[in-house]
């Protein structure tokens, strides 16, 4: 297997030049300015804890910074594949997203569903099931995007979830669906409108991608604190 073997994948992409995609590369930064500004909420959300006595465990701490920590590398790995545009650099793009994904979903079993260890394991083996089979169910239709329509499904699903629970975390993962809707249909039109606008569409799904998953680390952290307010 030749890891650097050339991909061209997208409409801004017109050679194998490190900087053939300036606009797909440098929209990148949107994930590492969501990942400080996450990082900022993390740490007023830890300072408030302290300051009010509000119970939040050290796993909880841990689990925001690793999402926090995985959404500056998916905006590193992501840099990588639009620069260089090689099998490893595609790799570099797609694991960290799928990690995410799938810890996310675990994290959101366990955090807003109050599932117990087992039970949140087993839910997201099904949805790694979900993620490697079903965007077949729709890759006719929207193609390579399909394989993002599960996160799509799963968002929205715990939208739904948590809405007699707390409004405040649904509305939140709601907005998050919305927005990855529309991101997705951005990476839909990159190769469709290519002889209308040469530079593609691409960098919209990376600028709107940084704000769904901000919305969702955000709702993550202030979690607890919604649940403390409605209890008082």
């Amino acid at each position: 297997m030749d890891w650097n073997q050339h991909l061209n994948q997208y409409c801004e992409r017109t050679s194998a030049a490190f900087w053939s995609e300036p606009l797909n590369a440098i929209s990148n930064v949107a994930f590492i300015i969501a990942a400080l500004f996450a990082f900022q909420i993390w740490l007023k959300a830890r300072s408030n804890a302290k300051n009010t006595q509000v119970t939040q465990t050290n796993a909880q701490d841990n689990a925001a910074l690793v999402l926090i920590a995985l959404l500056a590398i998916i905006g590193i790995g992501s840099f990588l594949f639009h620069t260089f545009a090689t099998l490893w650099s595609m790799l570099a793009d797609v694991i960290p997203i799928a990690i995410f994904m799938l810890v996310y979903f675990y994290l959101a079993t366990r955090r807003y569903m109050g599932a117990n260890l087992l039970i949140s394991l087993g839910a997201t083996l099904l949805f790694f099931g979900a993620m490697a089979f079903g965007p077949r169910l729709v890759e006719g239709i929207i193609g390579p995007t399909a394989g993002y329509f599960p996160a799509l499904v799963a968002i929205l699903l715990f939208a739904g979830l948590t809405r007699s629970k707390n409004r405040q975390t649904s509305n939140a993962l709601l907005l998050a669906g919305i927005v990855f809707a529309i991101s997705m249909g951005f990476r839909i039109l990159d190769e469709l409108i290519c002889s209308i606008l040469p530079v593609g569409t691409h960098s919209l799904w990376h600028i709107l991608n940084a704000t769904v998953l901000f919305i969702l680390i955000r709702a993550f952290i202030r979690f607890k604190t919604y649940l403390d307010g409605a209890e008082s």
